[in-house]
C-alpha cells in the first residue's frame, strides 16, 4: 500500500494555498477601480514604514546660461519625504460542517470569490478616502462649497474641461499606458447624466477611440482627453443633497504600499481541519482574507475633485 509522507502533505497544502490565493486575486483584480491608477509599492519584509520622496518643480528661471569654464551656482531644491505605515483589513466567513458536506471545494471557491470582491471594495474605499481628501476642488453649478450644492447642480462636460485644464495648467503628467490621458472616476449616476446630455462634444464612447485591450477597468467613454471610469465603489458625501465626487487623476497622483507580496492573502480552514477547544467536533470552519495597505497622495496638483448632485437612477 502506498504511503503519503509528511513532505508530500506539506507540498499539497502549499499548492492548495497558492491556488486559494489565485482564486481571491482573480476575483479581486477586476473589481479594483482606484487601485489601477496608483503607483504600487511592495514593501520589503522587515520594513514597517514605506517612504518616498517628492520634489517641487524647479523654476525655469533657475536654468541659466553658462559661461565657458565656470560652473553654475547650485540651487536649493525642496524635497518632501512622505511616510506611510500599514493598516490591516480582513474578513472571515464562518462555515459549518453540515454546509460543507454538500461540496466543500465548491463552497470554498464560491466563498473565496465573494471574499475577493469584498476585499476589492475595501481597498478601493481606503484609496479613494485618501485621494478625495485633497484640497483641489471644483463644485458644479458654479457653487463655492459642498453645502451650497442643490439638486439641479449636475455634472457636465464643462466641468470635465475645467478640471482637465487645471491639471494641464499644473503640468500634471498624463498616464502613458493604454493610450494615455487623464482619468476621472465617478458614480453610475454621474455617467448617466453625462450620457443624457446630447450636445455636440459632450460624449465619446470608448469603442470610438480605443481598442478593447487598451481600456481601463470600468472605462465607458472620453471627453476632452479625459477617460471616464464608472465605478460602483465610489463613496458619496452627505449634505443638503447626496454629493457625488468625480476624482480626476494624473499619473503618480498617489502611491499604494502593500506589505504582502500578493496584495491579499487568503486563509482557509475547513471544519474538520479546525479542531480546537472551542470547536472540539470540527463543526465550524472559516474562509477569509487580509491585506496590509498604506496610501498617500504624492502632489496635490495631480488630483482634482469635482463635487456635484446627480439624477436618481
Amino acid at each position: 500500500m502506498a504511503t503519503t509522507t509528511t513532505s508530500n502533505l506539506e507540498s499539497a497544502q502549499k499548492a492548495l494555498g497558492i491556488y486559494y490565493d489565485k482564486v481571491v486575486i482573480e476575483s479581486l483584480q477586476p473589481n479594483l477601480y482606484f487601485e489601477q491608477f496608483g503607483t504600487i509599492v511592495s514593501v520589503s519584509q522587515g520594513n514597517y514604514t514605506s517612504r518616498f520622496f517628492t520634489f517641487n518643480r524647479i523654476a525655469t528661471s533657475s536654468v541659466t546660461s553658462l559661461t565657458e569654464g565656470t560652473p553654475p551656482t547650485g540651487i536649493a531644491v525642496s524635497v518632501n519625504a512622505i511616510d506611510t505605515t500599514p493598516t490591516q483589513y480582513g474578513v472571515s466567513v464562518e462555515m459549518t460542517d453540515l454546509v460543507a458536506l454538500t461540496s466543500v471545494f465548491d463552497l470554498i471557491n464560491t466563498t473565496l470569490n465573494e471574499v475577493g470582491k469584498a476585499m476589492a471594495r475595501k481597498i478601493d474605499e481606503v484609496i479613494q478616502t485618501v485621494a478625495n481628501a485633497g484640497t483641489n476642488v471644483l463644485y458644479a453649478g458654479g457653487k463655492s462649497s459642498r453645502s451650497a450644492l442643490a439638486a439641479g447642480d449636475l455634472f457636465d462636460a464643462d466641468l470635465i474641461r475645467r478640471a482637465a485644464a487645471r491639471l494641464r495648467k499644473n503640468a500634471a503628467p498624463e498616464f502613458t499606458n493604454k493610450g494615455g490621458g487623464y482619468v476621472a472616476i465617478t458614480t453610475p449616476e454621474v455617467v448617466f447624466d453625462l450620457k443624457s446630455n446630447t450636445s455636440v462634444g459632450q460624449w465619446l464612447d470608448m469603442h470610438k477611440y480605443a481598442m478593447p485591450g487598451n481600456l481601463f477597468t470600468g472605462e465607458v467613454g472620453s471627453i476632452d482627453g479625459v477617460r471616464i471610469v464608472q465605478s460602483p465603489n465610489v463613496s458619496t458625501f452627505s449634505s443638503n443633497v447626496t454629493v457625488h465626487p468625480t476624482t480626476f487623476i494624473a499619473a503618480d497622483a498617489y502611491r499604494i504600499s502593500y506589505w504582502l507580496a500578493s496584495k491579499v492573502n487568503s486563509y482557509v480552514l475547513p471544519p474538520e481541519s479546525n479542531l480546537s477547544v472551542s470547536n472540539p467536533l470540527g463543526q465550524k470552519g472559516s474562509v477569509g482574507a487580509k491585506t496590509n495597505i498604506g496610501v498617500a497622495r504624492t502632489q496635490e496638483e495631480r488630483l482634482v475633485r469635482v463635487e456635484s448632485a446627480a439624477s436618481s437612477v
